[in-house]
């Protein structure tokens, strides 16, 4: 479809650009994963190997990845063994986690100190103030939880549905914590329980303050990297907000499907597009990454 966005080979100073960056945050699902959140299928699910030959190459090249996603902890500390990383921000930047899962940080954006009863975790204050019964109360048949992927989250509640994003956020202010909703795009789960829905959206409720483009620029700073020197790649609307900390946005090319990111990217000057979808789009940025690293 028509979009704005300038494919990787389009970006003229693409090699010193990617020359000076010295980490990449990705996201997993719809970016380097295809359907059903597996490595080594396409976006029609046939065999492929584009994403796990590049994240063996950038692993080769001594490159560092952070996995920056929606998933919880426990997936991705699985997730991040299994690839050979290290590190990885989870629940929309909601935790930071280093070094195999040995210190973890956690951001609750603009929550008061006193905004978590004793022993309750932000997820449970987020249920205890009612924000998913409010939504569904008032959007009957339009939202559900993203059954299995809304299960062991520390922090925020991960949705699927169609909700009026800006009716919806208005209705959580009314609540006694500040909650946010994030849309993060487009997904195709094999099956739901909504209503009339025939475009469903992955919906975060995550503390107000809190994001993917927040969580990044802390990562950065605790690694004294400037924004110049970071990369990013995904393929919904919360991941292009990720620009704002980084020096490049990638957007893999299944993404320019969802008039959501492209709104999105509307508002920012520094993304560019793969021409590969998912894995292989993923592949075609970390080899322009690699080639582009000083010779030693």
């Amino acid at each position: 479809m028509p979009h704005e966005i300038p494919f990787l080979d389009q970006v003229p100073d693409l090699a010193a650009r990617l020359g000076e960056a010295r980490i990449l945050y990705t996201d997993l699902d719809g970016t380097l994963l295809g359907p059903g959140g597996s490595l080594v299928r396409d976006s029609a699910g046939a065999p492929t190997m584009d994403g796990a030959s590049a994240v063996v190459e950038v692993n080769r090249a001594g490159l560092p990845v952070v996995i920056t996603s929606g998933r919880n902890a426990r997936q991705l500390n699985e997730v991040s063994r299994m690839l050979g990383w290290r590190d990885f921000i989870a629940e929309v930047g909601c935790v930071r986690s280093y070094a195999n899962a040995r210190r973890q940080v956690r951001d609750l954006g603009v929550w008061p100190a006193d905004a978590l009863l004793p022993g309750e975790t932000p997820y449970q204050a987020i249920e205890r103030v009612g924000a998913v019964a409010l939504l569904q109360e008032r959007f009957p048949g339009l939202v559900e939880y993203h059954d299995p992927w809304h299960r062991d989250r520390e922090v925020t509640h991960m949705l699927r549905g169609k909700l009026p994003i800006a009716e919806a956020q208005e209705l959580l202010d009314s609540l006694p914590l500040p909650v946010s909703i994030v849309d993060n795009g487009i997904i195709h789960p094999p099956s739901h329980g909504l209503v009339g829905v025939t475009e469903v959206h992955a919906i975060h409720l995550v503390p107000s303050g809190v994001s993917k483009q927040r969580a990044i620029f802390e990562d950065l700073t605790d690694r004294g990297l400037e924004r110049h020197q970071a990369i990013a790649i995904g393929d919904g609307a919360a991941d292009i907000a990720m620009a704002e900390s980084v020096g490049l946005m990638v957007c893999v090319s299944n993404g320019l499907d969802d008039p959501t990111l492209l709104a999105a990217a509307a508002r920012h000057h520094n993304i560019a597009a793969t021409r590969g979808a998912r894995g292989t789009g993923w592949r075609e940025l970390v080899e322009a990454w690699i080639a582009a690293q000083p010779q030693a």
